[in-house]
Parts: structure tokens; sequence; C-alpha cells
């Protein structure tokens, strides 16, 4: 291919980027939701679709009692979401269908008292002071669906935001680990992550409410 073929060929890819970048609008929104407070950018794709990137983080302080232990931990929530609306009657309303990158993680310790405790169908025996550490993370990638209300990113100006919907993703996964006399019981932890999982096995799907103010420029 020639030279002057070369830029005929770039200056056909251009005219449309060209047009694109010219006619580009983009809404921010920051918005507080069960996921977390974050910031939003969305753009118009056609008349009735519309793109979203956003994050959301936040962490809350969690309790879960599984086999008479008394574990306390941190909810770490950590998200981006990548998602597209769809505006069937081509105003405020949208239904949403995307995947959020999920990197929530909730984190818990119990120290034991001494005693018996009962896990999983089998005694266990604490001196007092053996601990049990859990980790529960979720799938990576969850997809979500939802619908809400927003202004459009080709209206100017400050609107209102909100979204309702459901985050897939799937049974949480518990990983357990113990110290002191525990820790010399393999079967203690296996037993103890088996009946977390079980514990958790129901919350499969999230509940996602999202409140926010945006401006479209």
């Amino acid at each position: 291919m020639n030279s002057n073929k070369v830029l005929v060929v770039l200056a056909l890819v251009a005219l449309p980027l060209q047009s694109f970048a010219a006619d580009f609008k983009a809404r921010v929104d920051a918005h507080a939701s069960t996921l977390g407070g974050g910031l939003e950018l969305s753009t118009p794709l056609s008349e009735k679709f519309d793109a979203r990137v956003g994050f959301n983080t936040f962490t809350i302080s969690a309790d879960q009692v599984s086999s008479g232990l008394n574990y306390k931990g941190d909810l770490k929530l950590s998200s981006v979401s990548v998602l597209a609306d769809w505006r069937p009657w081509s105003g405020v309303t949208h239904l949403t269908a995307g995947v959020i990158f999920n990197s929530n993680k909730l984190a818990m310790k119990a120290t034991a008292a001494a005693g018996t405790y009962n896990i999983n169908g089998t005694d266990y025996v604490a001196s007092g002071g053996d601990t049990m550490t859990t980790s529960v993370e979720f799938n990576k990638v969850s997809p979500y669906l939802g619908f809400g209300w927003s202004g459009q990113p080709k209206n100017k100006g400050f609107s209102l935001s909100s979204d309702i919907g459901l985050l897939f993703q799937g049974s949480p996964k518990a990983t357990v680990t113990a110290t002191g006399v525990w820790a010399s019981q393999p079967s203690l932890t296996a037993d103890s992550q088996s009946q977390l999982n079980a514990d958790l096995k129901s919350f499969k799907m999230y509940p996602v409410v999202s409140f926010g103010i945006g401006y479209a420029f």
C-alpha cells in the first residue's frame, strides 16, 4: 500500500472519530449505595442506550455468629461496574444490564472462651484464647440486572438518579484458619469452613439500591 492510500485510509478512520469527539456528551454521578460510595461516568450510545462505568468503595464492621462463636470483623466493599442502560421510552426510566468486577471481602476473627463448641456436628474443646479467623470472598466477575431513573447524558445540567437491582455474586466462599490448641486439629478448620459455607449459601444474590446526584455536560 503506497503512502497516498495510507493517508486516505487514515482520513476515513479519523472522520467518524472527529464527529464523535465533537458530539461527545457525558454525565458524572456521585452516589451512595449498598455497594458503597462512588463515582460513575456515563455517555449516550444512541437515542435509547447509554454506557456507564464506575467504582464503589466502603468499609463497615460486621458480625457473624456460627457454632456459638461470635465472629467480628470488617466487610470491605470494593467494586468496578460496567453497565449498559436501555431507555425504552427515551426518557428518565432505564433498564440496566452489565457486569460488576467484585472485590468485596469479609474478614472475621473469633476468640474462644474455655469450653466445648459443636462445629458441624463435632465437639471441639477450647482451652481459652484459641482463635478462628475467616476470610469470605465472592465471584470476581458478577452479572448485574436492574432498573432505575436518571437524567440523560445528552441533557445538560444537574439531576437525581436511582438504581434498584440484583448482583448475582454466587455462593460466598469461606476460608478458615486457627491458632492455639485448635491449630493442631485440621478437622476443626475444615468443619468450621464447611459450616460457614453452608450458612452463607443463601447469599448468592446481593440487592443493590443506589441514590445519587449527577451533572451532564
